[in-house]
């Protein structure tokens, strides 16, 4: 795995296969779910999902129980430097360990907050599994049931500003040139103008947003799938690897989003928002980060204003 930083962010399911055996690298389960709860989003870790099968050799991290702050106001933020580093060392992460993530939804989502998560606390050889434990199983690749048993190792935070942004860095980039904001929730969301979003407080989204959907990045055809005719996808069986790097940049080119100007983008708690980023920087964008409060926090600040579109 190279580590320099024009390596993709993705690795294939032929490459993990080839260095199953390779003490030092990493694997790391990060499957979650979610519920809807009184017209609300719920995210729990999928650990039950992890004990029935998983990569070998593979360890689980729940981004919820293990990797969002306890004591944030909003829920799913990104945890703090000592909290992040004490699961990274007990999972035998350390610095310079190549870690490779994946979840089963095949789109990356937890996948991509844990890569976000770490390349954000200056790890540089992270890596997402593409197409995910989905893709995996779809190639019959082996699959265990054991529970590997880790040497604790060190991992020390370099926290890198430049890739999160705060509720006041969005703020300041709305209206400017040099700045797109890009929402990476399906379209009805962002849209807005029905019930209350799913993952917030208002419909709607951050004003001047470009919506970029975060299956978009697999397919550029499903970026007008709406979140039941996802669940139907999810049914069919079919693969979730990205689409090829033109592909993506024509896909981001035709919704404003250029490497000359500085991208945020965000989601309801920083997980399909972390998809999109994954793309921008397949693509090269050395601009590019993660707004971690995302629509549950712009939501319920209500001195901040929020834009509904028509279909």
């Amino acid at each position: 795995m190279r580590s320099d930083a024009d390596a993709s962010p993705l690795v294939s399911t032929a490459w993990l296969a080839a260095h199953l055996g390779d003490p030092s690298v990493r694997i790391v389960d990060v499957r979650w779910r979610s519920r809807y709860e009184n017209g609300r989003g719920i995210s729990f870790d999928d650990h039950d999902g992890y004990l029935a099968g998983h990569i070998p050799g593979a360890v689980f991290a729940g981004m919820i129980a293990d990797l969002s702050d306890p004591d944030h106001p909003v829920p799913d933020m990104l945890a703090p430097p000592e909290q992040f580093a004490r699961v990274m060392g007990r999972l035998g992460i350390g610095s310079d360990n190549p870690v490779v993530a994946y979840d089963n939804m095949g789109f990356p989502l937890g996948s991509a907050r844990l890569w976000w998560a770490l390349s954000y606390y200056g790890h540089d050889r992270v890596r997402v599994l593409d197409g995910g434990l989905r893709q995996w199983q779809a190639e019959q690749r082996a699959m265990s049931t054991d529970i590997p048993v880790v040497e604790p190792a060190t991992f020390t935070p370099r926290t890198r500003p430049e890739w999160i942004a705060s509720k006041e860095d969005v703020v300041g980039a709305i209206g400017q040139s040099g700045t797109v904001i890009v929402d990476c929730l399906t379209p009805e969301l962002y849209r807005g103008g029905g019930e209350r979003h799913l993952w917030g407080q208002r419909s709607g989204h951050i004003p001047g947003a470009r919506n970029v959907p975060y299956l978009a990045n697999i397919d550029p055809e499903l970026a007008s799938v709406s979140a039941a005719e996802r669940e139907r996808l999810l049914a069919s069986g079919r693969s979730f690897t990205f689409a090829s790097r033109d592909t993506l940049a024509a896909l981001y080119r035709n919704a404003g989003v250029t490497p000359d100007r500085e991208v945020i983008t965000y989601c309801g708690r920083g997980y399909a928002g972390a998809c999109g980023l994954l793309a921008l920087k397949l693509l090269g964008f050395q601009r590019a980060r993660l707004y971690d409060g995302c629509w549950a926090e712009w939501s319920t600040d209500l001195n901040l204003p929020v834009e509904v579109s028509s279909p």
